[in-house]
């Protein structure tokens, strides 16, 4: 899609948006939706709400109409591990006071490393986010691979399936508080679909998903069908960009989630702007639009 015909569809959706005061179906009315495709829109904090406080990122996401949000650790909204139970309560009810759901706490936790000290450090900090996840009513714990540790003499496949184990053993533990896990598609060379799949397979956990990162990675021949098929029956989220780049195949993916009839979480993250709110507005107006396109057009 060229950068007028985003203007067109985005102007388009976004009249009808305004008009109809954002009276369309929300991340609320999934049970009524079951069967059919319906992705949720949310907003990762990792750019362009990295410097809102927690109110900021829900009244901006309440009046761009969006879904939900994944809340990256380190950033200004403040909910990390360290908060106490009195303040977890606070977090919960906020959201429950919103129409805004909290999809996910977006941790850095990995399981890569060839010292079992960090990756046993790891373990943990993810059991923390986890408790964290239960107490604040998110539905799940971002993680992530990160490295392949070849220049230490380290196949690549015992690297993957080490990642694989350990994402089962904490897997349990978040199945235990009611929590799924959501695995970035993230990292030098852990990025590849078919190394995501070596461990998706180890883990085989059903509490475990991935987060398709929409990587230039997945594109072979101008197509991302073939790694999409690879890990597909995961994906429990995604993490999208610049829609209106034809450089990624939007329509493409988004046609193949039409096609499984998928109803996951579709993150929003691109760089921040002087303007978010308008920004927002633009992007809920051409992700309607090109999910409207998907649903009438699903892959085969």
């Amino acid at each position: 899609m060229t950068r007028r015909g985003f203007l067109r569809a985005a102007g388009a959706g976004g009249a009808a948006l305004w008009g109809s005061g954002f009276s369309r179906a929300t991340a609320a009315d999934a049970p009524a939706r079951e069967g059919r495709f319906s992705m949720k829109l949310g907003l990762v904090t990792y750019l362009m709400g990295a410097e809102m406080t927690l109110d900021e990122l829900i009244t901006v996401c309440e009046k761009a109409g969006f879904d939900g949000v994944e809340l990256r650790s380190t950033h200004k909204h403040g909910v990390e591990p360290s908060l106490s139970l009195e303040e977890r309560v606070k977090v919960r009810e906020r959201f429950a006071a919103s129409t805004v759901k909290l999809a996910c706490l977006g941790s850095a936790c990995e399981y890569d490393s060839p010292d079992p000290a960090v990756v046993e450090k790891n373990v943990a900090d993810t059991k923390a986010f986890v408790d964290l996840a239960a107490d604040v009513g998110a539905q799940a714990v971002k993680v992530r691979p990160n490295n392949l540790h070849e220049d230490k003499g380290i196949a690549v496949g015992d690297t993957l399936r080490q990642i694989g184990e350990t994402l089962k053993s904490c897997g349990d533990y978040a199945a235990g508080k009611g929590i799924e896990l959501w695995l970035e598609m993230h990292g030098n060379g852990t990025s590849h679909a078919p190394h995501i799949r070596t461990i998706m397979d180890a883990c085989n956990h059903p509490a475990v998903g991935l987060t398709w990162n929409c990587n230039g990675q997945d594109i072979v021949d101008g197509s991302v069908q073939g790694n999409y098929e690879l890990v597909k029956a995961w994906i429990r989220c995604l993490h999208i960009h610049d829609l209106y780049e034809t450089s990624y195949p939007y329509r493409e993916l988004f046609a193949l989630l039409a096609g499984d009839k998928w109803d996951g979480w579709a993150n929003q993250e691109m760089d921040g702007s002087s303007d978010p709110q308008r920004v927002l507005c633009y992007y809920r107006a051409l992700f309607d639009y090109m999910v409207d396109e998907a649903a009438r057009n699903p892959a085969p």
